[in-house]
């Protein structure tokens, strides 16, 4: 004999049924924001500072004596993840380092935004700008990493005179296609798409993303991307207040003077390791070089700071100024020539 289930008992039967097959994206309000200033108690070194640049309260951590070297941090990271740089650096340099609008423990934009929205890497390079007159650094080393490395030559292109060395690692800042625009949809991270606040799942399998077998992402940095970004109402101001754009890269490279080194992950699966090559070719007025690290990915100064450091210090030491090469452009001749 057939039982049949009452309407009431089939609906509810429905709903548990949808509830274990239902996306987690469903739950976005289970996902906690956190305020800055519960951050700020968390995440500030003993060191950290703060000081207004063009109406922005910037975190900046400055430690050590000798010559200067200012690290920019990547998208999603903050200075933080310089820790175990800086603490070798520090050694034997002043060390500073911040927090880029909307990371770490830098404030909200205050600056009007425009129809068009900021320039996200024009925005940072006006910080980094701010800050380094705001500390009065007449000389020093720069380096940048990822989306902080297009911030770190622009800012090497356009004040030729106060940088004497510039360090990329992994830069972000050539042009994109579908296929390699970093913001590109990617299908294994379609569960979190319509979350507000991101979990820390999305982070373990986005930045575990960037990292070459056997290395993983540490626990401190995925901890400290997830609170970092559910600071609250963020996502929503980075998205109304910011827009990313390459500018004219080959135009801007072709300016810095500055003894460069080239450094890249030559697995890195983000940006390609051929890009660097390409750095190299268009940056014509400085005398360069390049060390692709094998078996590392986007993150080199964290998944092997041994390794990083092996070429990172010699160089800022000048131990490697005999290997520095400078590309030069050879006019061809053509029938118009003739």
């Amino acid at each position: 004999m057939t039982t049949m289930l009452k309407p009431a008992k089939l609906a509810l039967f429905a709903f548990l049924a949808l509830s274990f097959l239902m996306p987690t994206a469903v739950h976005a309000e289970d996902e906690p924001e956190i305020s800055l200033a519960d951050l700020k108690q968390k995440y500030a070194l003993p060191n950290s500072q703060f000081i207004d640049i063009d109406g922005m309260n910037v975190h900046y951590v400055d430690e050590g004596s000798g010559p200067v070297v200012v690290l920019a941090h990547a998208s999603y990271m903050s200075l933080l993840t310089w820790d175990g740089i800086a603490e070798r650096l520090k050694q034997d340099y002043r060390v500073i380092r911040f927090d880029f609008p909307g990371a770490g423990l830098t404030g909200v934009e205050t600056k009007p935004v425009p129809p068009e929205k900021l320039d996200m890497i024009e925005r940072n390079y006006e910080i980094l700008a701010g800050l380094v007159d705001a500390l009065e650094l007449d000389h020093f080393a720069l380096v940048g990493t990822s989306s902080g490395g297009s911030v770190a030559f622009r800012y090497a292109a356009r004040h030729a005179d106060r940088v004497d060395r510039l360090v990329l690692v992994n830069s972000a800042g050539m042009p994109r296609t579908a296929q390699t625009d970093p913001l590109r949809e990617r299908s294994q991270f379609a569960q979190w798409d319509m979350m507000k606040v991101k979990p820390r799942e999305f982070w373990e399998a986005s930045i575990g993303a960037n990292y070459i077998k056997p290395n993983e992402p540490p626990s401190w940095v995925l901890d400290q991307a997830y609170d970092f970004r559910r600071r609250e109402n963020l996502e929503k101001t980075l998205t109304q207040t910011y827009r990313f754009s390459t500018g004219d890269p080959k135009a801007i490279l072709a300016k810095i003077e500055a003894p460069t080194l080239i450094m890249w992950g030559k697995s890195n699966p983000t940006v390609m390791h051929l890009e660097a090559d390409v750095f190299e070719h268009w940056m014509t007025g400085a005398p360069t070089m390049i060390r692709k690290l094998e078996g590392l990915g986007h993150y080199p100064y964290i998944e092997d700071e041994a390794a990083f450091l092996a070429d990172f210090l010699p160089f800022l030491g000048g131990d490697l100024d005999d290997q520095l090469r400078q590309t030069t452009r050879v006019k061809v001749a053509s029938k118009c020539d003739e």
